[in-house]
């Protein structure tokens, strides 16, 4: 099976792959302010879908391109093609300190 010519030049480094994109869509007459305006996101949630996991705004970018999401970003995506979830852990570096009240106390 030859190779999907589509999928063939995308970089793999997320800041390489928003080039890309930006590029991809302006040549099919399309931008990502323009994407944004008609899901009614920010411009800048848009833009940090290519960066960050979004599922709904990724989906968005890929169908503007005539691409699947799990080529556009692989990383995302198990090898059975299913979502691979991210759960982030607090972002909290010390133990959280009692109040000024003791809840034991107060009435």
């Amino acid at each position: 099976m030859p190779p999907d010519k589509t999928t063939f030049n995308i970089p793999k480094e997320p800041a390489k792959r928003r080039v890309w994109v930006c590029a991809s869509l302006k040549l099919k007459g399309k931008s990502l302010r323009q994407l944004a305006e008609l899901e009614g996101v920010s411009p800048q949630a848009m833009g940090n879908a290519l960066m960050a996991p979004s599922y709904r705004l990724e989906t968005v970018i890929a169908e503007a391109l005539g691409l699947d999401p799990r080529k556009l970003f692989p990383e995302r995506y198990d090898d059975a093609g299913n979502r691979i979830v991210i759960v982030r852990k607090p972002n909290r570096t010390t133990a959280r300190q009692a109040r000024n009240v003791n809840p034991a106390e107060a009435v």
